[in-house]
């Protein structure tokens, strides 16, 4: 979705719009309403000849989340296509398929781009690591430790630091191009030699780990249908540190930064790879409806437990999230009914409403304060949703949910992709919805976030889908309508 360069008021007058915010120069000299640039829900005019179904309803205004408390939805139409209806028949019927091998895209053929590399290490310590996602730790304090991590010695570790972070910097300021891939496979090989010249020594290691840390970053930067790699960097990084015992030094600034940022990235992976149930609903190799789903196996490297220190909120509510993700059952198996299981997912919820009634510290910007909030409430969703029977949660869920669309939902952004899916698919009033497409269209004015196609196509198969339920007898089950959201991609994504 990308932002408008027009305002409402001025496309509705066939007009050239200056794009000045928030109120147009044209419409202000015209004394007329700047109707704004938000994101809108639209429906057809009367006299519009090229729609079989049209509104006669009044005429058109903007929709803001502080205007519309109740608004009826025959006046919101749901762009659902063919595979939407498939994909609700399949869910309905409750078969299962095996899911299918993904062939990758072919690689954009663009001409190279000769930049100086000292001018992409310039644009990456000025605006290119403003992109990367962090929680805890500051854009800043990532872009410091790693350009001195680069720069501490000649070896193939800190030379593949350099390759990835010129990679990523070529990615941001240029796009995909023969300089960008140049630079990332240089790093691959680069790292590969690393590994090969024995045991690394702690420096090595990690700069090991901050390059596979940049390589996946520069996949989420903007993904691709093959970018699903950035998995794989991520959990490279966490055997290095596994293989290497790269932990039990986190006491050291630098290295406490770099792990706190792996500890992220993988705690959010495991949310993902929960739920990724790739595969083909129109194929027909299958002849065994009642199959069901074969989870995806999970390498023995990703049962590495990250090390959240406890007196640190956002690390507090990462651990949380982190162990819901790996002790979650899927509803049909008889052992997620058994006391022990049901014990420990009451025990998070405790443990996460501490949380919430918790203040926030003082210390935090305006942004990370917004960010904690979010993720304590997601966090506290997902475990209940996870926890109860399908759409049945405490009465605590909705006064919280409230908060957030009464508050801060209105006029921040969200630079964290999981709390924006989870609080999207507890939005079911249109105006929510409303709310949420503004919070989505004003995130991507912010020059420093990556692709959101995956959290938007997630969030618009979760609506797709509980709307073709709404008038239907089969109960939805909550995880298993965030695996078709997320499974919506062509390539499993990052919500980190």
């Amino acid at each position: 979705m990308k932002p408008r360069k027009s305002c409402w008021t001025c496309a509705a007058r066939k007009i050239q719009c200056d794009g000045v915010r928030p109120n147009c120069n044209k419409c202000n000299r015209s004394q007329l309403t700047c109707q704004g640039y938000e994101a809108r829900l639209s429906w057809p005019r009367k006299n519009d000849r090229k729609r079989a179904m049209v509104c006669t309803t009044a005429k058109q205004t903007p929709v803001s989340f502080q205007e519309t408390n109740e608004i009826p939805s025959r006046l919101f139409l749901i762009n659902t296509s063919f595979r939407d209806v498939e994909l609700h028949n399949y869910f309905s019927s409750q078969y299962r398929q095996a899911q299918v091998a993904i062939s990758p895209s072919k690689s954009l053929k663009q001409p190279a781009i000769h930049t100086n590399q000292n001018e992409l290490l310039q644009y990456f310590h000025h605006l290119a690591h403003l992109s990367l996602v962090t929680f805890s730790t500051t854009t800043a304090g990532i872009r410091d430790t790693l350009m001195r991590m680069a720069m501490i010695n000649n070896s193939a570790s800190a030379s593949a630091l350099l390759h990835a972070m010129l990679a990523y910097s070529s990615l941001h300021h240029h796009g995909l191009s023969e300089t960008s891939l140049k630079f990332k496979v240089q790093a691959l090989h680069l790292l590969s030699t690393s590994a090969e010249d024995g045991e690394l020594s702690l420096v090595n290691a990690s700069q090991h780990v901050a390059a596979s840390m940049l390589l996946g970053s520069f996949e989420t930067l903007r993904p691709s249908e093959s970018s699903g790699e950035w998995l794989w960097h991520i959990w490279g990084a966490v055997d290095v540190i596994q293989a290497t015992q790269l932990s039990d030094h986190s006491s050291e600034n630098e290295t406490y930064v770099l792990i706190d940022w792996v500890n992220y990235h993988h705690t959010l992976s495991r949310f993902s790879t929960q739920h990724w149930r790739h595969k083909s609903l129109a194929s027909k190799a299958s002849k065994k409806p009642m199959q069901l789903f074969r989870r995806r196996t999970t390498p023995p490297l990703s049962i590495y437990r990250p090390n959240h220190p406890s007196i640190d909120p956002t690390s507090s509510i990462m651990s949380l999230l982190f162990e819901a993700c790996n002790i979650y059952m899927d509803p049909q198996d008889p052992q997620s009914q058994s006391p022990e299981y049901r014990n420990s997912l009451r025990r998070l919820e405790a443990q996460v409403d501490d949380l919430i009634a918790s203040p926030v510290p003082n210390d935090l910007n305006p942004e990370s304060a917004f960010a904690l909030e979010l993720y304590r409430v997601a966090t506290r969703i997902y475990i209940a949703r996870a926890s109860q029977s399908p759409w049945e949660a405490p009465a605590v869920l909705d006064s919280l949910v409230d908060a957030l669309f009464n508050g801060p939902v209105a006029s921040c952004t969200c630079i964290h992709f999981f709390p924006l899916l989870i609080l999207a698919c507890e939005s079911r009033r249109d105006d929510q919805r409303v709310a949420i497409l503004n919070l989505i269209d004003r995130t991507q004015r912010d020059a420093r976030i990556r692709s959101m196609k995956a959290v938007t196509n997630a969030i618009q198969a979760v609506w797709v889908q509980q709307d073709l339920h709404a008038d239907s007898e089969v109960l939805v089950n909550y995880m298993d309508l965030l695996s078709i959201g997320i499974s919506s991609s062509s390539s499993i994504p990052s919500f980190a």
